[in-house]
């Protein structure tokens, strides 16, 4: 089978296609930059109506197709109740405007073919100017929004007078005020909040204006990428604001949302830059299977979960939506289990074109290294243990001086354009970063282009992108004990490390003619122990990927009330990797003369759907809007893998070629095709916009299961106030006021051939014939066909405002059932295979989540803070019959079994939960008191399979702050975790090898005290690590408890002197700066790897960063 690509000529290949895209574009559509449209031209349109008591909003929908306008207003400004009856023959536009709203309060302002209506209070307005008539001093300036976009349209009124103006297209604006003393303006427009600004003498004032993250015309990205109202949802959704996830930039932008989402464990990669994080959603519903959300890009879903969209140019993100619940994702069935992360990304804007250029440059450095004694020397020269006398030239430079300063360099730049028919974004990123392990970096490159048309009067829409991402990391971290840390971690006290450093690290070896490693603490240990500087330069292992997003879309408009919509998305991602390993690399490692292996795989997905997507007011109290569709997604995914065994060598030291493979090795090839099909609907009922019944419904067909399956949802959204109308007032505690209830039904997809009967058998590399390792349970009588794991999941929220929007609280509770859980049992002999796959538990997660927003200002200073909260309790509710044993293993880490995670039946009371551990412990009374054996040594238990503890958090936290003072701005991030806990495998070694502060702090003090009785440090230790095989875990397990500053920034906007810089802003930044309280004498995020059933289990991980850095951003 032949799937490599080469990476360069693929790019040269969409770089070709996306130019020739690019040049249609441009001559068909004649992307320009948008002027200014003639506003009298417009009011001067005829048009006939005959109304009869019909809501005004209703007229406007009217007014929008006959005059081929656009109105825009907030949703309070036009009272959904009140009726209107016209009776105009051939009247000009402007005319039977003035005569809708002139009793009504209400302005309109034409820009282009767009009507913008507000509010009149305190403006005598003229031809959409405000009439001035003092002179004493002239105020100019531009209005933008944080992007640097111009924002026309915005009112700007002198406070406590009718004295005022408005921006024109390009958010320019002139004022003539009576003097500058004690003056304040106002600048106000729908959709960002209010902000006064007091003169103070100047006279040039440039503003941008703040997003009102609760204005009531807002809406909300819901599956399938429809837009809705937020009053009609009725399950729980976050908003997470792109800039405010890409402050502090980190080399994987899925790692900045750490913090920032109610109910979000997000567990950090640990294989250096470049390595996917592992988020999870409301808890673990899967024992065996899929645990991750699914990430829809563009109302697409992908691929490869956090692995693929980490990948992404942040910049390029315009929203993120977190769907956490299964109501919230019911339309994406089988794949909805474990909630869905909603991406949109940005495309260009009616007369809007602008560059914008951003650059980070940081740098990391190791913490929270171990703690190791450094007074007591060797036992022997030839071992590496720190058993031995005391001495007086002991140091641990080696772990500072080992672990290198990181540097991580992002830089971006995008362009944007848009005409009235066409528009074009384009954008270009690269990243560079090494870690702080030696000859550690990733060089990744992103290109996208997007190009969105309309035509026919904007009736039909056209939307085609390609995003391209290549990404390679250069030795790329091993996991645990194949990493170089456990040679640097139990290097010997008393040696001398310059010897076998990065420049010392291989010697000549003049009988081999070739290079090997120096170091002579090579043996076959439970770890293997090398130079850690060899192990960086010699063990190497690198990774390539290739990435290609195409999409296209085209939505018709129908009616004004109904659009069909069909979409196709081609996703294509091609992976390959390689290791080298030198000769006289450590034997359980490699053979003689190294090793060497290489995989390729492909994925090849191509997802389609058609939507037929309804809006309409069909009464004067209902509304309805709904969604019917189908989707079709096919994936193809193929792979080949080679390499070399242990002990088999390769042919020839050092040569890494497939040809050098010698006698046994390991080879595999795969093929593998599944299509998913479904048909959708959802309909969202409205009455009096405020009650709101949300139902959905999926049926779907899958090759991975032989029959359909059917996923329901259902929702109940109540508008208890809602005081968009009211003008603010101190009164007005209770602004809002929404409670909401749903339940659904959906799945997590089988595994490809999981359910496959043949063939049983298989050939190995021998050519022998072997049985097939797993099969479908089938007694004669059961069903052929498993069934995918199903949640059952029902939520209750409420979402209240107070004090005029500045403060909200989102509150929910939500309970979810995974039954059908896919576990494996023995099969019996004779069977064909060595196990059987069956449906065999029920697990549930039921907890809660919260977000408090508050914002406000102090005087000039804007203040937004925002608290995020949650706790999930995971309870295994039952397990299957068919499991004979009293517990189910999900991991049992290392062959010592320091700690195995199962799943137990109960023996009193209720089961168990996910993630709990078990271990050894030492033997207590029933006092509690250490029982001893007759050297006064501590007594292990007879059953090595005791409760520990829990991995699992009980408590989440987030508290995020932002302030902004004219120019300055400041935010941070303190992140907190309760409960749960992390056993520590490198602390095992280290206390073995003798080589931990405490062990040489037991030494001081003359060993260690046990009821009562000194004891010898060295059996003391000895016999608590299991002599480094059977360590007792249980005084390994650490409280994961912590609270830190997880980011900080600190900007500035720079004065600008020329029109060609819309915006320059500087930052300095940072990340994971410190503790402001933990337990455990370790980072207890890190993991020795993102599995769900490695949680809580570090094993010379590699240490958490810190890191500092400084930002640029511009907009041209």
């Amino acid at each position: 089978m032949k799937i490599q690509i080469h990476h360069t000529a693929l790019f040269i290949k969409i770089m070709r296609i996306s130019l020739v895209q690019l040049i249609i574009f441009l001559v068909v559509t004649g992307v320009s930059v948008a002027g200014p449209s003639n506003a009298q031209n417009v009011l001067k349109i005829n048009l006939s109506l005959e109304i009869d008591e019909q809501p005004i909003k209703d007229v406007l929908g009217q007014i929008e197709e006959i005059a081929d306008v656009k109105f825009a207003y907030s949703v309070g400004l036009v009272k959904s109740k009140e009726k209107i009856s016209l009776n105009i023959v051939n009247e000009e536009l402007g005319s039977v405007l003035d005569e809708i709203f002139s009793s009504r309060n209400v302005k309109y302002f034409v820009l282009g073919k767009q009507i913008i209506l507000n509010h009149s209070t305190n403006l005598k307005m003229s031809n959409n100017l405000v009439s001035i008539k003092l002179n004493e001093l002239i105020i100019s300036g531009k209005v933008s929004n944080k992007d640097g976009e111009s924002l026309p349209g915005v009112t700007i009124r002198v406070k406590d007078t009718t004295i005022g103006t408005v921006t024109d297209i390009d958010g320019n604006y002139k004022l003539e005020i009576p003097g500058s003393n004690g003056v304040i303006l106002v600048f106000s427009s729908i959709g960002f909040k209010d902000q006064e600004v007091s003169i103070g003498g100047r006279s040039i004032i440039n503003l941008v204006l703040e997003e009102d993250v609760q204005s009531l015309n807002e809406v909300v990205v819901t599956a399938l990428g429809v837009e809705k109202d937020p009053k009609s949802i009725t399950y729980s959704t976050q908003k997470v604001s792109p800039a405010e996830a890409i402050k502090v930039k980190d080399p994987n932008f899925m790692n900045s949302l750490a913090g920032k989402v109610a109910g979000a464990v997000i567990t950090k990669g640990n294989f250096g830059p470049g390595s996917a994080p592992r988020i999870l959603l409301r808890g673990n519903k899967s024992l065996t299977g899929n645990s991750e959300p699914l990430f829809v890009l563009n109302g697409v879903p992908m691929i490869g979960g956090s692995d693929i969209l980490s990948n992404y140019n942040p910049e390029d993100i315009e929203s993120i939506q977190v769907l956490k619940g299964a109501s919230a994702a019911a339309l994406y069935g089988s794949e909805a289990a474990n909630g869905v992360i909603l991406v949109n990304t940005k495309k260009g804007q009616h007369g809007v074109s602008k560059v914008e250029f951003s650059s980070t440059f940081t740098v990391e450095n190791a913490v929270d290294l171990p703690k190791l004694q450094t007074s007591y020397g060797q036992t022997d020269p030839n071992y590496n243990d720190s058993w031995g006398e005391k001495i007086s030239n002991g140091s641990d430079s080696h772990l500072k001086e080992f672990f290198e300063t990181g540097k991580t360099k992002i830089n971006s730049v995008s362009f944007s354009n848009g005409s009235d028919i066409g528009q074009l974004y384009m954008s270009f990123s690269n990243t560079s970063a090494s870690g702080i392990l030696p000859k550690n970096k990733l060089e990744q490159n992103n290109f996208t282009v997007r190009l969105t048309s309309q035509f026919f009067n904007d009736k039909l829409s056209i939307d085609g992108s390609v995003n391209y991402t290549n990404q390679e990391i250069f030795n790329q971290n091993s996991a645990g004990g194949y990493s170089a840390l456990p040679g640097i971690y139990s290097f010997p006290v008393g040696d001398d490390f310059s010897k076998y450093d990065k420049d010392n690290f291989e010697v000549w070896d003049p009988v081999r003619a070739m290079y090997v490693q120096n170091w002579p603490y090579i043996r076959n240990e439970t770890f293997p122990n090398q130079n850690p500087y060899w192990v960086q330069n010699r063990n190497q292992r690198d990774f390539q990927r290739d990435h290609t997003i195409s999409a296209f879309t085209a939505k018709l408009e129908l009616y004004s009330w109904l659009d069909l919509q069909g979409r196709i998305t081609y996703d294509k991602i091609y992976d390959k990797s390689e290791f080298r390993n030198y000769a006289s690399t450590q034997g359980t490692v490699a053979g003689p003369n190294g090793g060497y292996g290489m995989s390729q795989s492909s994925i090849d997905n191509i997802y389609s759907d058609l939507l037929l997507i309804g809006n309409k007011n069909i009464s004067a109290d209902y509304n309805l809007a709904g969604t019917l569709g189908f989707s079709n997604r096919e994936t193809t995914s193929a792979g080949l893998n080679l390499s070399s065994t242990v002990p088999t060598s390769l042919v020839f030291p050092n040569y890494f070629s497939v040809y050098a493979l010698n006698g046994q090795y390991n080879k595999g090839e795969s093929l593998r095709k599944t299509m998913t099909q479904a048909a959708f609907g959802n309909a969202t009922l409205g009455y009096k916009e405020k009650i709101y019944l949300d139902i959905t419904a999926r049926n779907e067909w899958s090759s991975t299961v032989a029959q359909s399956f059917f996923y329901p949802s259902a929702g109940l959204s109540y508008i208890l106030k809602d005081g968009s109308n009211d003008r603010p007032s101190a009164s007005n505690v209770l602004s809002f006021a929404k409670l909401t209830a749903s339940y659904a039904e959906v799945g997590n997809s089988l595994p490809f051939g999981i359910n496959n009967r043949a063939p049983a058998m298989s050939l190995d590399n021998s050519g022998n014939l072997n049985p097939r390792g797993t099969l479908p349970f089938f007694n004669g009588t059961d069903t052929l066909n498993l069934n995918p794991e199903r949640t059952k999941s029902y939520e209750f929220g409420t979402e209240l405002r107070f004090l005029n929007n500045k403060l909200s609280l989102n509150l929910n509770y939500y309970n979810a059932t995974t039954s059908d859980q896919i576990l494996q049992i023995q099969a019996p002999a004779g069977a064909g295979a060595s196990n059987f796959w069956i449906n065999g538990g029920i697990i549930r997660n039921k907890g809660i989540e919260g977000i408090i927003n508050y914002n406000s200002s102090i005087g000039e200073i804007q203040w937004a803070s925002s608290l995020n909260f949650s706790h999930n309790k995971n309870q295994i509710r039952e397990l299957s019959d068919k499991l004979d044993a009293e517990r189910f293993v999900l991991t049992s880490f290392n062959q010592s079994r320091l700690v195995s995670i199962y799943l137990t039946r109960p023996v009193d009371g209720e089961y168990g939960s996910f993630g709990d551990m078990y271990g050894r412990v030492y033997e207590k009374d029933e006092n509690g008191t250490l029982i001893t054996d007759e050297d006064g040594l501590p007594q292990v238990s007879a059953n090595p399979d005791q409760f520990i503890g829990n991995a699992n958090p009980n408590f989440l936290a987030g508290l995020n702050n932002s302030f902004a003072y004219k120019n300055f701005s400041l935010s941070f991030l303190i992140d907190s975790r309760f409960g749960g806990g992390v056993i520590n495998r490198t602390e095992v070694w280290l206390d073995y090898k003798g080589l931990s502060e405490r062990s040489g702090e037991a030494r001081d003090n003359g060993g260690v005290m046990v009821n009562g009785q000194m004891v010898d440090a060295k059996e003391y230790y000895l016999n608590q690590t299991g002599a480094g095989a059977t360590a007792i875990a249980s005084e390994y397990f650490f409280d994961a408890t912590n609270i830190r500053l997880r980011e900080f920034q600190i900007g500035y906007n720079l004065p600008l002197t020329n029109e060609f810089i819309k915006e320059l802003n500087l930052s300095f930044v940072g990340r994971n700066l410190f503790f402001f309280y933990k337990k455990a004498p370790f980072d207890p995020e890190i993991s020795v790897n993102t599995s769900p059933t490695s949680e809580g289990i570090s094993s010379f991980s590699q240490p958490q960063t810190r890191s500092f850095g400084v930002s640029l951003r511009a907009i041209f």
